[in-house]
């Protein structure tokens, strides 16, 4: 192979690598992998029934949004089981929005650079490009989710004295059967 094929690959490599960074699919990847392994032991586990109306969903390219029976204080842990997900398209996602009763500060990026905005909650989501989700006035921060068997929702390190008070459960462009089994919460 002639220096200039060689060359033209690194350069089509690195084009790509470039085009993922700028897209958030590596540090998407990267939030995945250093997940931490969660110690059963350090928690108070609680039945999801006791928060939730309705602990199983069938979502089949829509959207459930509901309030809670009760609000879920944080820190806390959220198992789910996900099952039969299935993309009619190649950028079909899940998503599932947590809606808190308390703001916090951060930063978004935009065309212009970084903005600092009010956060009121997180938007986990399977797509893995940048996402910048708004609820009104307010913002939600966008985090990785896979859907693959029992997937736990660590909120073992959010603001402060807030809790969870509506969730927002889609579906696009997939289907998706999702069981909420349990809660978790730290020991005191």
């Amino acid at each position: 192979m002639h220096w200039s094929h060689k060359a033209a690959i690194v350069l089509l490599i690195i084009a790509l690598v470039l085009a993922l960074n700028h897209y958030g699919v590596f540090k998407t990847l990267l939030k995945q992998f250093k997940a931490e392994k969660i110690n059963e032991e350090k928690y108070v586990w609680v039945d999801a029934k006791e928060y939730f109306e309705k602990t199983v969903f069938e979502l089949n390219c829509t959207t459930e949004w509901f309030e809670l029976k009760k609000k879920i204080p944080l820190p806390c842990i959220i198992v789910l089981n996900f099952s039969n997900v299935k993309y009619y398209w190649e950028h079909g996602s899940v998503s599932i929005d947590l809606i808190f009763d308390k703001t916090w500060k951060g930063k978004i990026e935009t065309e212009e650079g970084e903005e600092e905005v009010e956060f009121i909650g997180i938007h986990y989501t399977t797509f893995g490009g940048r996402s910048v989700c708004q609820y009104g006035k307010y913002y939600l921060e966008a985090r990785g989710l896979s859907v693959d068997g029992i997937v736990v929702l660590n909120l073992s390190k959010e603001v402060a004295k807030a809790n969870i008070v509506k969730i927002y459960l889609s579906a696009d462009m997939s289907y998706v059967k999702l069981k909420i089994i349990k809660i978790g919460f730290p020991k005191q």
